[in-house]
């Protein structure tokens, strides 16, 4: 008898095990409230992608329910080719002027949020940077710009409402990238350069100096817009809303414990710690995850102004605020009481949208 109970016991234990290492193998790949997670492949720059790598590292796109799988891009061009084939399903970091520029040329893109607003540097030798007072003194100066990027669109909206003919009153030098920029100045070919925050650290590592931002042109100007594919949002609002619900919430422990998420973007952007807390904390750049609808449809305008575009598609149908819109009001249900989502958040998308 003792045998056979013994037995039962054993049976009982092997039964409770097997259950166990179920449970076990059920939580993989759930959410906080164990339900699968969604899978969503991002395409990015790790030095423009601050929320998203935040978002990741704190765990808020697991508990949103989404799994982020990273696929880093060098060239916005290849960025985009993969969005469009459908190799990856976001974009996190490719600024608005291209983003514009691609939906125009008939890309079934849509802007759904973002990522950065402002904080690209305006950079010259030591100097040059000492006559620098105003825009004003950028006239006779030779200035190398990267063509297309976001801070050469703000930059030339801004030459143009001075009244600085950029024909005959300076010298411009376009380059196919912001290192170019970075290499133009430090070799003398140019007295200024338009660069932007990717390569802000190798713009100090040189020598040169910060004699501006693109927020001095244009306040709180729209930059790295995030993007998707329109048919691709159509078929997983869950996810992309779950996405975007993990932004919110980088960007609020960003804002509530600057110097602890440091480390976080570390991990990315492989620089030393100097260098990444100046370029998580830097003033100038400012991250947020609203889409800003109005700041897109003025970057817009300024393209068309300096002769960048000519209008084919109707841009403001490929801004799609409403997805951002419901996963801030989620959060704003989940904590009341928190006055970043209830008032500071809210106030800024009625704002901006």
């Amino acid at each position: 008898m003792v045998l056979k109970r013994n037995k039962i016991r054993l049976i009982a234990l092997s039964l409770l095990t097997i259950l166990l290492l179920a449970g076990c193998g059920a939580q993989k790949g759930t959410s906080v409230d164990n339900k699968p997670l969604k899978k969503l492949i991002v395409g990015y720059t790790p030095q423009a992608a601050v929320l998203t790598e935040i978002a990741q590292e704190q765990g808020y796109f697991k508990q949103e329910g989404v799994e982020v799988e990273f696929v880093e891009f060098t060239s916005s061009t290849d960025a985009y080719a993969a969005l469009n084939s459908g190799k990856i399903d976001i974009g996190v970091s490719f600024g608005t002027a291209g983003p514009l520029t691609v939906i125009n040329n008939g890309a079934d893109f849509v802007i759904i949020g973002g990522q950065l607003s402002g904080g690209h540097p305006v950079m010259a030798r030591a100097e040059t940077a000492a006559a620098i007072k105003s825009i004003q003194d950028y006239r006779g100066k030779t200035i190398a710009t990267p063509r297309l990027y976001t801070p050469d669109v703000v930059w030339r909206g801004a030459m143009y409402d001075a009244g600085i003919d950029l024909n005959k009153d300076v010298t411009v030098l376009e380059m196919k990238s912001p290192i170019a920029v970075v290499e133009a100045v430090k070799s003398n070919k140019a007295d200024i350069g338009i660069a932007n925050n990717v390569v802000y650290a190798q713009a100090k590592a040189a020598g040169l100096e910060v004699i501006g931002w693109s927020n001095d042109f244009y306040t709180d100007h729209a930059c790295c817009r995030i993007i998707a594919r329109q048919s691709a949002v159509e078929q997983a609002l869950d996810a992309y809303r779950a996405f975007l619900r993990a932004l919110i919430r980088a960007e609020k422990v960003r804002k509530e414990q600057p110097e602890q998420v440091v480390a976080s973007v570390q991990k990315f952007v492989k620089t030393d710690a100097e260098a990444t807390k100046a370029l998580v904390l830097e003033p100038h750049q400012l991250y947020n995850a609203d889409p800003n609808r109005k700041g897109v449809l003025a970057m817009w305008e300024h393209m068309k102004r300096i002769g960048y575009a000519q209008e084919k598609v109707d841009i403001s149908k490929h801004i799609n605020t409403e997805l951002y819109r419901q996963a801030l009001t989620e959060l704003q249900n989940r904590y009341p009481q928190d006055a970043f989502y209830t008032q500071e958040l809210e106030q800024r998308y009625n704002a901006q949208n």
